[in-house]
């Protein structure tokens, strides 16, 4: 295996990590308890990354007046487009 497939499987492993820490985050916030150990893992998780793309959307006018936090399904479509490029450069 080469450098490059080894970073490659990394990468998207990675983003595996973090696409399930963020569907079980969402699905622990609504149904679960806040102070769920697991919520507390997965938040650890996933909030680095969703944190950026949160900041980015709130200097969005319309988007930050409508009161809802958009910026799981944004990270969600950065991890797709990120993962479509990775796996069509292999």
């Amino acid at each position: 295996m080469e450098v490059v497939e080894i970073v490659q499987i990394s990468v998207l492993l990675f983003m595996e990590v973090i696409g399930y820490a963020m569907l079980i985050r969402a699905l622990l916030s609504i149904f679960g308890s806040e102070e769920s150990k697991l919520l507390m893992v997965c938040y650890a998780i996933s909030e680095p990354v969703v944190a950026p793309v949160r900041v980015l959307m709130d200097r969005i006018p319309g988007i930050r007046d409508i009161g809802i936090d958009f910026s799981f399904m944004g990270t969600y479509l950065i991890l797709m487009i990120v993962r479509i490029f990775l796996l069509s450069v292999a």
